[in-house]
C-alpha cells in the first residue's frame, strides 16, 4: 500500500530538466486501496477483481467530473482538475460508487481519497510539489470510505449546499513545516465523532497510540470539570460576519444575525442565548468550545454575509462546542430574507431533532439590496438598534423605521421596533419624549398586533406604555404575551419579575430574573436584571440576598443611579453601616443629582410608582438612604 507518495510515477524515469518543467495551478486528488497488501495476501484473485473495478470507477468518474489521471500505479491513483468542486464531487461519487457495487463486507475494498489544491510543478509525465506532497498525507489520514481536504479546497467547496464538512482539526505531517487544517467531506451530515476517527488510526503507529491515549486522558477530564450543558437543544448565533469587503454593509450581518436569533424561537424545544449576550462577541476570536463552556450551550451558529445587488450570499456552520466539529456547512444566496430564514431555521432543526412552529402571518416588503427599501430599513434599524442605546441610536433608529413605514405601513416587526424605541426614549428622557410618543407607541403597537400576533416588539413596547401609566397588570401580561411568543426573550422575562415587584408578587419574581440572567448571561443590560432581582428580595425584606444581586447589578453597571441608591440603603437596613457609608460616597460621587434626597423622594412619587407594594418597598428605600446618612 501507498502511504506517503511523493509524486506517483509509472515507473522510475529520469526527471525532466528544469527547463522542461513548468509551474501551474491545479487541484490534486490522490486516491488509495485500503490495506492491499493484506487483502492480496488473503485473495490475490478477488482483490485484483475488485481492484479492477475500483479502477474503472476512477476513470468513469475522473472524466464525468473533467479530472485528468495523472498516474495510477498499483493500488493508487493521482487524478488533477482545473474545480475544487469537481474534485470533490468525483470523490464522492467514487466512494459511493464502490460502496454500491460492494456486498462483502469482510474482504471489500475500501479507498482513502485525500485532496488539496496549490501550485505544482509539470512535465510531459508528472506534477511534483508540495500540494501533491500534502494531498498526500491527507490521503493518509483519512478513514477508510472517506474523503479529506485541506482548507484551500474546504474555503473554495463549502458554498455547495450538496456538501457536508466535518472540522477534523489542525495536524503536523511528515516534511511539510506547517499544520494543515483538515476536513471531511461528505453528501450527508458526518456523524463520526473525533474519537471514533482517532481510534480508526490507533493501528497507524506507536506514536499515534500515545497521542491517542493522550487526548482521550484529557478529554476525559475536560468533561469531568466543564459544566453541564443548562439544556440538549441550546444554541447560540454568534455574529455572522461581513466578508463582502465594504464596511458599510456590517449592519446587514448585524440584522441577519439578530432576525436569526429571533427565527429559533420557533423551535419548540429549542434554548436560545439572546442576541445581547450573542454580540458581547462580535469582535473576539470565537472559540465554538469555549463558547460553549461559558454559555453552557451546546450548538453554536456561526456564519458569514456577502452582498453582491440585491443578492446576499449566507454561509453558515452549526458547531457542536462539545468537540468543536462542524456538523454542517451551509451557503444559500437569496434576496428574500424570509426564505434565509426558513432555510437555516430548517436545517438546523432536522439537526437539533427539534420541531418548527407556524410563523403566522410573515409581510415582509423589498429585498436585501442596500437601497433603501423597507426590508433594507428595517434591518438598518434593527441594527442600529443592538448593544448599549444612547439618545443618538434610538434617533437614528427612529429614523430608519420612519422611513421603511413611509414605503411599506403594515410591516408589523417596524411598527413593533418603532413602538419600543418611543417608550425607551420616554424612560430615559431621551430626543424630546414625552406624552405624545407614549400615546404614538400605544397606537403603533396595537396596529402591529393586529396585523401580525407574533410580533414579541410590539407586546414589549405595549408593556411599557402600560407601566408608565401605571396600569401594572395589563403591563405584565403583555410582557407575558412577548415571552409566549418567543420564550428566549430574556428582556420580556426581566420585565415581567419588574411587574410581579409591582404587584406585590416579589417572591413569583426572582425566578423570572434568573430565567432572564440564564438566557443572556452577558447582557449590555445584565445590570438592569441583577437590579430587579436585588429590588424584589429588598421588598420581601431579604437584604442579605438583595445585597448580592444589588451588588453584581453596580459592578455591571456603575453609572446606575438607582442600583447603587438600593444597595445603599439595603446595607444599613442590614446593619452593615461601614459598608452603607463607603456605598454611600460612591454613590455621591458617581451621581451628583440623583444622590439628593429630595430628588430621589419625587421620583419614587411618579404614577408609576403609585402601587402598594411599590409604596411599602420606596419608603423602606428612604429610611435606609437615611440612616445610611443621606440628606
Amino acid at each position: 500500500m501507498t502511504t506517503e507518495p511523493v509524486a506517483v510515477q509509472t515507473a522510475p524515469t529520469a526527471i525532466a530538466p528544469v527547463e522542461a518543467r513548468r509551474r501551474r495551478l491545479t487541484v490534486v486528488m490522490l486516491v488509495d486501496v485500503v490495506g492491499y497488501s493484506r487483502l492480496m495476501g488473503s485473495d490475490e484473485e478477488g482483490t485484483l477483481a475488485g481492484l479492477k473495478t475500483c479502477r474503472e470507477l476512477i476513470e468513469v468518474k475522473s472524466r464525468e467530473h473533467h479530472g485528468r489521471i495523472v498516474n495510477a500505479p498499483g493500488d493508487s491513483a493521482l487524478v488533477e482538475f482545473g474545480s475544487a468542486v469537481d474534485a470533490v464531487r468525483c470523490a464522492l461519487d467514487i466512494q459511493r460508487g464502490l460502496a454500491a457495487r460492494q456486498t462483502n463486507e469482510k474482504d471489500r475494498i475500501q479507498l482513502r481519497i485525500g485532496i488539496n489544491t496549490g501550485d505544482v510543478l509539470v512535465d510531459q509525465r508528472d506534477i511534483y510539489g508540495n500540494s501533491v506532497n500534502i494531498a498526500a498525507r491527507l490521503e493518509a489520514l483519512a478513514s477508510p470510505g472517506t474523503v479529506f481536504v485541506s482548507q484551500s479546497i474546504y474555503d473554495q467547496t463549502r458554498a455547495q449546499p450538496e456538501f457536508f464538512f466535518a472540522d477534523r482539526g489542525m495536524h503536523r505531517v511528515k516534511n511539510i513545516q506547517y499544520p494543515i487544517h483538515v476536513y471531511e467531506v461528505g453528501y450527508e451530515r458526518i456523524r463520526v465523532t473525533p474519537i471514533t476517527w482517532l481510534i480508526a488510526h490507533w493501528t497507524r503507529s506507536a506514536a499515534v497510540i500515545a497521542i491517542g491515549a493522550l487526548v482521550i486522558v484529557s478529554t476525559a477530564s475536560v468533561l469531568m470539570f466543564r459544566p453541564v450543558y443548562a439544556r440538549t437543544n441550546s444554541i447560540v448565533v454568534l455574529p455572522f460576519k461581513n466578508i463582502d469587503g465594504n464596511t458599510t454593509d456590517d449592519y446587514l450581518a448585524d440584522a441577519i444575525t439578530y432576525d436569526l436569533t429571533t427565527e429559533l424561537s420557533r423551535l419548540r424545544r429549542a434554548w436560545v442565548i439572546a442576541s445581547g449576550t450573542a454580540f458581547t462577541y462580535k469582535y473576539k476570536p470565537n472559540d465554538p468550545r469555549q463558547v460553549g463552556r461559558e454559555l453552557q450551550v451546546r450548538y453554536a451558529l456561526e456564519g458569514s454575509v456577502r452582498r453582491t445587488g440585491p443578492v446576499v450570499q449566507v454561509n453558515a456552520q452549526l458547531i457542536d462546542t462539545k468537540s468543536g466539529i462542524n456538523l454542517w456547512a451551509y451557503s444559500y444566496e437569496t434576496s428574500s430574507l424570509l426564505d434565509l430564514q426558513d432555510h437555516v431555521l430548517a436545517r438546523i432543526a432536522t439537526s437539533l431533532n427539534d420541531e418548527v412552529t407556524i410563523a403566522g402571518a410573515r409581510h415582509e416588503v423589498g429585498t436585501l439590496a442596500a437601497d433603501h427599501n423597507p426590508l433594507d430599513e428595517r434591518m438598518r434599524a434593527m441594527a442600529t438598534n443592538i448593544g448599549f442605546l444612547t439618545a443618538e441610536k434610538t434617533f437614528e433608529t427612529r429614523q430608519h423605521a420612519e422611513t421603511g413605514l413611509k414605503a411599506d405601513p403594515d410591516n408589523a416587526r417596524l411598527l413593533g421596533l418603532l413602538a419600543s424605541v418611543l417608550t425607551v426614549d420616554v424612560v430615559n428622557g431621551w430626543n424630546g419624549a414625552g406624552t405624545p410618543e407614549v400615546d404614538r407607541a400605544e397606537t403603533l403597537a396595537k396596529k402591529a398586533i393586529s396585523l401580525d400576533r407574533n410580533t414579541p416588539f410590539a407586546y414589549h413596547a405595549h408593556g411599557w406604555v402600560h407601566r408608565l401609566r401605571g396600569e401594572h397588570q395589563k403591563a405584565l401580561d403583555a410582557f407575558n404575551e412577548a415571552v409566549k411568543i418567543d420564550p428566549n426573550f430574556a428582556e420580556g422575562y426581566a420585565q415581567m419579575a419588574n411587574e410581579k415587584v409591582f404587584l406585590g408578587k416579589a417572591k413569583d419574581a426572582i425566578p423570572l430574573t434568573e430565567r432572564a440572567i440564564q438566557l443572556s448571561p452577558n447582557d449590555p443590560y445584565i445590570g438592569v436584571i441583577y437590579w430587579i432581582k436585588g429590588r424584589a428580595h429588598f421588598t420581601l425584606g431579604d437584604y442579605p440576598n438583595a445585597i448580592k444581586a444589588l451588588e453584581e447589578a453596580v459592578r455591571a453597571r456603575p453609572s446606575i443611579w438607582y442600583s447603587r441608591a438600593w444597595l445603599v440603603a439595603a446595607y444599613a437596613l442590614a446593619n452593615r453601616d461601614p459598608e452603607a457609608r463607603q456605598a454611600l460616597e460612591a454613590f455621591k460621587q458617581t451621581n451628583k443629582t440623583q444622590s439628593e434626597f429630595d430628588w430621589i423622594a419625587k421620583y419614587y412619587k411618579e404614577e408609576q410608582y403609585k402601587t402598594p407594594a411599590l409604596q411599602t418597598a420606596s419608603a423602606e428605600l428612604l429610611n435606609g438612604l437615611r440612616k445610611a446618612g443621606l440628606k
